[in-house]
């Protein structure tokens, strides 16, 4: 991690996972659902357009379609690391749209 910025330099924001998920269910199914809600909720506030929530939607669907071929392959449970690479990818989905939300895509 970085140093931090001398006092009163500019800070840019850093991407905070934990920050994030806060408050969100902790199953990758649940922030799933967590993450389709704030792209419908950016598309309906202007803070994504059409082709930024679509863009989003398309992804999300794809890791819903990913967890179904592995649910398929492993007889309806994710391991643990299948666990990991699913939350990196929807941490990988939440940093895109917030970056959509304040800077456009």
């Amino acid at each position: 991690m970085p140093p931090p910025p001398p006092p009163g330099a500019y800070a840019p924001p850093q991407w905070d996972r934990e920050a994030f998920w806060r408050g969100a269910p902790p199953g990758p199914l649940e922030r799933i659902q967590f993450l389709q809600q704030r792209i419908d909720r950016g598309y309906s506030d202007g803070s994504l357009d059409r082709r930024e929530a679509q863009h989003a939607s398309r992804e999300l669907n794809g890791i819903r379609q990913w967890i179904r071929n592995m649910h398929w392959e492993d007889g309806g449970r994710l391991t643990p690391d299948q666990r990991a690479r699913v939350q990196e990818r929807l941490d990988r989905l939440s940093s895109e749209i917030r970056w959509m939300r304040h800077n456009g895509w």
